[in-house]
């Protein structure tokens, strides 16, 4: 239990001892909420009756069926909603006469309709001088908000007396939650790496039901492989088949055209089966065409075509026909870590020898401008001309000007399952052949 969890466990609580009003819980899908329920029904006093209610998709008159089922109300003399209600009505009269609560419990509240949700108002107007006769507690996704919020609900919004919102685990929280169902298991959080426990936050988006999934199945990747730990690598594969994710394995001839339709694919999955992922990736109508550098200009010289970090990244991906929303990260920290949900990874690093043709490209280099450090993307090399872009801008500069500002920093990407020397490395030993 976080605090979130505990917060959100003493709301369910205000609403059993509550008189007078509807708790609304809410969460993004596996936060935890009816875990929570769950809980709260184990806990229940003796002096209560607890309807639970875990499909809401139904008509008014089912509605008032399920609730005299779960009450166990014999509703076989009842033929109509009035009846129903009628025969709630006594239920609730007779519990209240024997000194007995009475609390409906209704998870995915997200799929009740205007409807129904009036209908559950006019149940609590089922009241004494003293009190509701019934206490409801609706439990559902963040669009259960929206859905209450609309003004033809306005009188079931006042009657709302506790609302609370139950978000993703922080990161600390994250490692105190894994922590805690290894040590149950009788293991340890030192099975993880720190590298695996950082990609478990951003894979996993603080998403309990996630770092569960993820962490059962990197467990079982590390046993197959014989690891006593749990490696970034491990665990980013196994965020890929937990997410049903389709793995991409690119061999150096794939043209770059079909690199650009199997990261759209990927962004496509991912969006299908991931909510995260819909947040951060989104597919562009078609890859991005990058347009042609143009003339050299006259001393070869960068112009315009430099930014900052977060936007040659995100041009990466755009180039393959993704958009990629970096606000949750505006210099680009978060960027490498969120690409595994694409199946790829970065490669980055510094080359002091400064060789542009021993870079995968595009590639995003860093450049010395003036003592300011800035970036571009290089497309390509050609006849002693660099072509490099930064969002909508690109030119053409002469590739001995290139090397002379670069400062030999550069980040490519490549798929998660590649394991072949970059051309990078190869190009130090002296044996890489550069082919464009």
């Amino acid at each position: 239990m976080s605090r979130q969890h505990w917060e959100a466990m003493a709301h369910l609580m205000y609403g059993l001892d509550d008189d007078w009003g509807f708790v609304l819980v809410t969460g993004e899908i596996g936060t935890g909420k009816t875990t929570l329920c769950r809980l709260l029904l184990e806990q229940m006093p003796e002096d209560t009756s607890a309807a639970f209610i875990i499909n809401p998709k139904v008509s008014p008159e089912e509605l008032l069926a399920s609730v005299c089922d779960e009450f166990r109300i014999d509703r076989s003399s009842a033929s109509s909603g009035k009846e129903l209600t009628d025969l709630i009505q006594t239920y609730l009269l007779e519990q209240h006469s024997a000194a007995r609560k009475s609390l409906l419990i209704i998870d995915e509240a997200q799929y009740l309709t205007p409807e129904l949700l009036d209908q559950l108002r006019l149940l609590t107007n089922l009241e004494t001088n003293e009190c509701k006769l019934l206490r409801i507690i609706l439990l559902g996704q963040p669009e259960l908000r929206d859905l209450i919020a609309r003004p033809e609900l306005e009188q079931m919004s006042q009657r709302i007396t506790a609302r609370y919102h139950i978000g993703p685990l922080s990161g600390r929280e994250i490692n105190e939650y894994a922590a805690c169902r290894l040590g149950v298991a009788g293991g340890s959080l030192r099975i993880f790496t720190k590298p695996a426990l950082m990609a478990l936050r951003r894979l996993s988006r603080g998403v309990p039901r996630l770092i569960n999934v993820i962490c059962d199945r990197a467990l079982l990747g590390a046993a197959m492989q014989n690891s006593p730990r749990v490696s970034r690598s491990i665990l980013s594969n196994a965020a890929s088949e937990v997410l049903e994710r389709r793995s991409m394995r690119l061999v150096p001839s794939v043209s770059y055209a079909l690199i650009a339709i199997l990261s759209a694919a990927a962004a496509s999955a991912i969006m299908a089966n991931y909510p995260g992922g819909r947040a951060l990736f989104k597919e562009i109508a078609g890859p991005f065409q990058q347009k042609a550098g143009g003339a050299l200009k006259e001393d070869g010289t960068i112009r315009n075509a430099l930014s900052a970090k977060e936007g040659s990244y995100r041009q990466l991906l755009a180039l393959q026909g993704i958009h990629y929303d970096s606000s949750s990260s505006g210099d680009g920290t978060l960027f490498c870590s969120d690409i595994e949900l694409l199946g790829m990874r970065c490669r980055s690093g510094v080359d002091s020898s400064r060789n542009l043709n021993a870079l995968q490209l595009p590639a995003v280099i860093s450049i010395d401008n003036n003592g300011i450090r800035q970036y571009a993307t290089l497309l390509e090399l050609k006849n002693g001309t660099a072509i490099i872009s930064s969002g909508d801008k690109s030119e053409a500069v002469r590739a001995e000007h290139m090397t002379s500002v670069w400062t030999g920093e550069y980040m490519m990407l490549e798929t998660s399952g590649e394991k072949a020397e970059s051309k990078t490395d190869a190009a130090r030993s002296g044996t890489a052949q550069v082919k464009r």
